[in-house]
């Protein structure tokens, strides 16, 4: 179960939204030690955050618990962000788009995420 729950992670890790939501989450955690003590920085940080990430992934339940620990004061130190959407991300069971080759053999597809030329 632990190996699928890697493997889900790695696969949303090929996902650019996947990527920006960790991107934000990770910076989001880490600029919320530099402005732990003015609380109304912090708020606006975590506002802007949730709604980033909504913007990026969508609405997801798992993400409201995450700002209700951020808006927690002395919680704030704890990456809720940043674990929140690890979580989600193990959770991912989407593939990427796969396509036959000639000799039958499963084939990663990239025209979705590349022009073609």
């Amino acid at each position: 179960m632990q190996k699928n729950r890697i493997q889900n992670f790695l696969n949303a890790w090929k996902f650019p939204r996947w990527r920006w939501a960790l991107v934000v989450a990770v910076l989001s955690d880490a600029l919320g030690f530099g402005v732990a003590f003015w609380p109304p920085l912090l708020w606006l940080l975590d506002g802007v955050t949730a709604v980033v990430l909504f913007a990026v992934l969508g609405f997801r339940w798992p993400l409201l618990p995450a700002l209700a620990v951020e808006a927690v004061p002395g919680l704030e130190l704890f990456p809720a962000w940043t674990l929140a959407v690890a979580a989600l991300a193990s959770t991912e069971t989407r593939q990427l788009p796969h396509a036959t080759a000639a000799d039958g053999k499963d084939v990663p597809s990239l025209q979705h995420y590349h022009k073609q030329r």
